[in-house]
């Protein structure tokens, strides 16, 4: 029965070892990034081989079900990276065999910019990779007493034109009056950038 016991703790203990060797990590560098522009991802395979085929997939925002971006091989410690550009808030794992990472999650910042057509007159953009038509934008001008930036007016993105696929630039122009000099800006917020992207601002300019 000792002896039964002995192999019974012996192979226990082997499977625990086991176990604990077979991890994958992963991290994202950055994890939040403008649209357009790549995250690195990293990360090692226990074992430390080199040569081994690490397969990486991603979840994007309103999508259910996962799709393989891309597959790489770990170097001489068993590391591996590889740069990824989401259009979209995304999630990413990495598998090597049956063995898989922890999920990671990247998310996107739209780019806004803002232009002074004239004196009183401005045009704003978002570029993502959704239509934004009919969403708010917050025209805000900087105040120096208050050390912050304070909303003028709403505006309402009225058009969207594609770019080159999947990129829609969605935009509006509008009047404000604001005091020669003080510099404006638009603003994004979470609530109009949800569910699947994040909260942006522009360039500022001066009015």
């Amino acid at each position: 029965m000792r002896i039964f016991a002995v192999i019974a703790v012996g192979a226990a203990l082997v499977a625990a070892a086991t176990a604990a060797v077979l991890a994958l990590t992963l991290t994202a560098t950055p994890t939040a990034v403008v649209y357009g522009k790549a995250s690195t991802l990293n990360g090692v395979l226990s074992t430390h081989k080199a040569n081994q085929t690490v397969k990486v997939d991603a979840t994007e925002c309103g999508t259910t079900s996962s799709k393989t971006v891309g597959t790489v091989k770990t170097n001489a410690t068993g590391a591996y990276t590889m740069a990824v550009t989401p259009i979209a808030n995304t999630t990413y794992q990495a598998t090597q065999k049956n063995t898989k990472s922890p999920a990671v999650a990247v998310t996107v910042t739209p780019v806004v910019k803002l232009q002074r057509v004239r004196r009183g007159s401005y045009a704003v953009s978002v570029t993502s990779a959704i239509d934004f038509k009919g969403k708010a934008i917050l025209f805000q001008r900087y105040s120096k007493l208050r050390k912050r930036w304070v909303q003028v007016k709403r505006v309402l993105l009225a058009t969207t034109t594609p770019g080159t696929k999947p990129t829609m630039v969605s935009s509006a122009a509008f009047k404000a009056n604001v005091a020669k000099g003080l510099r404006v800006r638009a603003a994004l917020s979470k609530a109009q950038a949800a569910p699947c992207y994040i909260a942006a601002t522009s360039n500022s300019v001066r009015a």
